[in-house]
């Protein structure tokens, strides 16, 4: 059976679905972002991030890295970091990326998860164990613009909003054919 891969913006509540459903199944969770940290020997994403001059594109090799270790895997609840869809071109600008959507839709059912911009943007805003997205560009910016990929690239699209984590969980594995 295919994996089922949880995309979406920051904040949306990826982790605590995917723990949910990894109760539900008995079926382990990889969360790319836990995965990163650990190849990095503990080093945060915003320490990576800024060791890096700012510069988003070694930690985006780096997801790439992580989908091909477990591109090779079935039966996982994959929890991506709200990145996983893009990569940066060669001027530093964020754009989708063909090889990690490939990877992706090869390998796991997709799933992108929404709430409502506004509730991401407060969520996330004074969060400081965030990294900057950007030194340039605002959250909500970045956040309009991933939107639409998230959901292009995913295979059904679930709304969080005023749902309990068990419907959202039962509505995963009712349309992922999980259930």
């Amino acid at each position: 059976m295919k994996n089922i891969a949880l995309i979406g913006p920051r904040g949306v509540g990826k982790s605590k679905i995917s723990r949910k459903l990894s109760k539900l199944t008995g079926k382990p969770v990889i969360s790319t972002d836990m995965i990163a940290v650990y190849l990095t020997g503990g080093v945060s994403i915003p320490d990576f991030v800024k060791s890096h001059s700012g510069n988003w594109k070694p930690f985006r090799d780096l997801e790439f890295q992580i989908l091909k270790q477990v591109s090779g895997s079935q039966n996982l609840i994959l929890d991506c970091g709200g990145g996983i869809l893009f990569d940066q071109d060669g001027s530093g600008k964020e754009v989708v990326s063909e090889r990690k959507t490939n990877l992706l839709k090869e390998t796991a059912f997709i799933i992108s998860l929404s709430r409502k911009s506004e509730y991401l943007v407060e969520k996330i805003q004074n969060d400081p164990t965030r990294p900057p997205l950007s030194s340039v560009l605002s959250y909500k910016t970045i956040l309009e613009s991933r939107l639409p990929q998230y959901r292009a690239h995913s295979d059904i699209q679930i709304a969080l909003d005023d749902r309990s984590t068990e419907e959202v969980c039962e509505e995963i594995l009712r349309r992922s054919g999980w259930a």
